[in-house]
């Protein structure tokens, strides 16, 4: 296929199909008992971060810091501590190596820093300085964050890593089987200088030790996503689909694990130079990239070896034997931009100073279930308006902006200017625009009847209530609800996950046939000690937190096979009886086959489709957990 129709994808075959009723199933019609799945995702925690700690059920093993003896029960440093021994990075070319050499270990951690915490009193981000709760001479290893900040306090946010691509490849070197570089490589590079007049530089990089932290679940932190694991099912080899960032991954959620493409009106084309990642390091540095940042470098032309960061990663991938799914010359947007569309629907300015997508028509998971006449609603919160007045962060900015505009603008004039500014200020605060990734396809924003499946919380809650929810139901939380660090914290989103389920609970006809996927969309750039695989140039990434709640989980099981993000759309089109998105989607590989290694599939690449965390039996329960992985070294042989 020629790249330059790779992209071309209309709304014509949806809107023929939902009026033909071509390929319709009835909401009856499922493989599954489940005839509702509602898919949470928040943000930026590993798994070991939240459940490095975990201990589960008796019968069920599970593959985290404790189980491993990097920490004891308490917190504090466990006989196989050096296992998060973080070392000195060794780069002595001009050129990136996503696999960098190993050279001494660090004489302790780097002290943790503020950075991207939000000051609740005047709305400004802390900046790269120390953070004084925490002491400069932390051991070098995995240390509890909560030894230091109260879990669930007023103040609980803490600083937030780095997680972009090209570092998160370096941290990882792709599989992480040597996981001794997540500290150097985020305290080398930081997020990138083309961030603005405050953008890290290679004297300042604005990154500490803050990644290596974890949630003592042992000690009593994060209760509720305790009990639900005890509960329910639980993950501990649950992935994120590219390595990076937000907008990369709620895209792949989306898309079956593509990315964005540099386009002009829908024709493959070369990004502006600014745009273009370039992870060589600086003259003169170790490994300060030359052009990274959320202003600056995000695209890469994976097809071009010769391009800066490519032809590395692309030779991990020879050796393994594995296709880098690159369109020969489409530019893939690996790091955050902001989407082509407002709320509204209007196109958002673009240029070589607008760090904005262009609009997209990769095939979406709402496409393929609009086509399936298979009800499905995203729901962003922040896009209702419902969801700005009534947020409790309305009044503050409404006195801030009132504060600021002119007493001498005449009435009406001047409370409309008011009203307009707090609400808008407020959006921007409370939605997560780039976890909105339908709201980029050009397809589903130019289609009314797809774009009418674009909706806020206050139209779940509603839905839920009225018992009208649709069978499919992605949800995303407010900004400061989410747990990112920085601005929110995992307290605050298992506080939401704990009213969304008490939600659906309360209706007991809808709780019978319904199945709530929590996830994350990334691990944040938090260390994680568990093993990744190769599936194309851009990844999968990290393990991250997984959760499935529902009458039909195993009861407090801890599963083992191999999945990430697409693995949830891969069980919604075999419950629903959906084709895959696209010949180059990831919804297209096997599930996994397991050998030796019960965590890396033998016949990789190969993701599952979540059917192993449910049973359809009376007891719900799942059979014996008999992985012996704690008594040899299975976990680390390479079966990959």
């Amino acid at each position: 296929m020629k790249a330059k129709h790779v992209f071309k994808y209309t709304a014509l075959a949806v809107a023929m199909a939902a009026v033909t009723g071509s390929g319709a199933v009835r909401a009856e019609d499922t493989a599954t008992p489940i005839k509702h799945v509602i898919v949470v995702v928040g943000e930026n925690v590993s798994f070991d971060t939240l459940f490095g700690a975990y201990q589960p059920s008796k019968g069920q093993r599970i593959r985290n810091l404790l189980s491993q003896g990097i920490i004891n029960a308490d917190g504090t440093p466990g006989p196989n501590f050096a296992l998060s021994l973080q070392r000195q990075g060794i780069n002595k070319t001009d050129k990136y190596d996503p696999r960098p050499k190993r050279g001494e270990a660090l004489p302790s951690l780097p002290q943790p820093l503020q950075i991207g915490i939000l000051d609740p009193q005047t709305f400004q981000f802390l900046g790269g300085t120390p953070d004084a709760r925490f002491p400069a001479d932390l051991p070098n290893g995995s240390f509890q964050i909560t030894q230091f900040v109260p879990y669930g306090s007023e103040f609980s946010a803490t600083g937030d890593p780095v997680h972009r691509f090209f570092q998160m490849w370096q941290q990882t070197g792709g599989t992480n089987r040597d996981r001794s570089l997540f500290t150097w490589v985020a305290t080398t590079t930081g997020n990138g200088g083309d961030n603005g007049p405050d953008s890290p530089t290679p004297s300042d990089p604005q990154q500490g030790g803050e990644l290596m932290g974890f949630f003592n679940m042992s000690q009593g932190d994060a209760p509720i996503f305790k009990r639900y694991a005890d509960e329910f099912a639980s993950s501990d080899n649950f992935h994120q689909s590219i390595m990076g960032g937000t907008g990369a991954n709620f895209f792949a959620i989306a898309t079956g694990g593509d990315l964005p493409v540099f386009n002009n009106g829908g024709v493959l084309a070369v990004p502006p130079v600014n745009q273009i990642e370039n992870p060589n390091p600086l003259a003169g540095t170790e490994n300060f990239y030359t052009q990274d940042g959320f202003s600056g470098g995000s695209y890469v032309n994976c097809s071009d070896a010769r391009q800066p960061g490519v032809k590395g990663i692309l030779e991990i991938l020879r050796d393994k034997r594995r296709a880098s799914n690159c369109v020969k010359n489409a530019y893939y947007l690996v790091n955050n931009y902001e989407i082509p569309y407002n709320v509204d629907g209007s196109l958002k300015a673009l240029g070589p100073d607008q760090f904005v997508f262009p609009p997209q028509t990769v095939p979406t998971i709402g496409e393929a279930l609009s086509a399936k006449n298979v009800s499905w609603r995203w729901y962003s919160a922040g896009r209702d308006n419902g969801d700005i007045v009534n947020d409790e962060l309305y009044p503050l900015v409404r006195s801030l902006v009132d504060s600021q505009i002119p007493a001498a603008i005449p009435e009406p004039t001047r409370t409309e200017l008011v009203n307009a500014q707090t609400f808008s200020s407020t959006r921007t605060v409370v939605y997560n625009s780039i976890g909105d990734p339908h709201n980029a396809s050009a397809t589903v924003v130019n289609t009314p009847s797809l774009r009418e499946h674009l909706k806020g919380m206050e139209s779940f809650l509603s839905d839920v209530s009225n018992e009208t929810l649709p069978a499919v139901s992605f949800v995303v939380p407010k900004n400061l609800v989410s747990g990112h660090p920085g601005f929110s914290a995992p307290v605050r989103y298992e506080l939401f996950i704990d009213e969304l389920v008490k939600a659906v609970q309360a209706k007991p006809a809808l709780w019978a046939n319904t199945a709530i996927i929590v996830t994350t969309d990334e691990g944040g750039g938090y260390f994680d000690s568990g093993r990744i695989q190769n599936l194309d140039f851009f990844g999968d990434g990290p393990r991250i937190p997984f959760l499935v709640i529902s009458p039909f989980a195993k009861k407090g099981h801890v599963d083992h096979v191999y999945h990430d993000h697409v693995s949830i759309l891969k069980f919604i089109e075999y419950n629903w009886g959906v084709p895959p998105l696209s010949k180059r989607s990831r919804d297209n590989l096997p599930n996994p086959l397991q050998g030796r290694n019960r965590y890396l599939p033998v016949n990789q690449p190969a993701i599952g489709n979540l059917t192993s965390l449910f049973t359809f039996g009376r007891n719900g329960r799942g059979g014996k957990d008999d992985d012996d992985f704690d008594r040899d070294d299975r976990y680390d042989r390479d079966d990959d």
